[in-house]
């Protein structure tokens, strides 16, 4: 399943953004494919909308026909062992990417992103779409 990451569902819903037509033309390739997010994005969107009083229904609508699965105590065993597994190599992600990352990686669904930095996390499939 592909995973939508923040900056993705950023781009794709904000036509102000430079990537804006790359996030679209990515999903008009991928319209058949099942879709989900993590809580921690769905957090990060949500929090970047009510900052600047972006159209909140339009967001939660978007993400509401997302599949976003819980983040439960095993996701957390996980992110911590990704957390120390990055550190170990010299590549830590903050906090929230260290989240997003490794239940990603837990779940084995492909993150869709702009940000490259997520390719340094081992046996988490990526796609920049940029």
């Amino acid at each position: 399943m592909n995973c939508l990451e923040s900056s993705f569902i950023i781009d794709f819903l904000d036509p102000q953004k430079e990537n804006h037509e790359e996030a679209v033309k990515w999903m008009e390739e991928n319209s058949d494919q099942p879709l989900a997010t993590t809580t921690i994005c769905a957090y990060e969107v949500l929090r970047g909308a009510a900052r600047i009083n972006q159209d909140k229904e339009h967001v939660e609508d978007f993400l509401r026909a997302l599949t976003i699965p819980s983040f439960d105590f095993e996701s957390s065993v996980k992110a911590a062992e990704t957390d120390a597994e990055l550190h170990s190599q010299g590549n830590p992600l903050s906090a929230r990417d260290t989240l997003i990352a490794s239940q990603a990686r837990q779940l084995n669904y492909k993150l869709i992103t702009h940000d490259k930095h997520f390719e340094d996390v081992p046996g988490l499939r990526v796609t920049i779409y940029i």
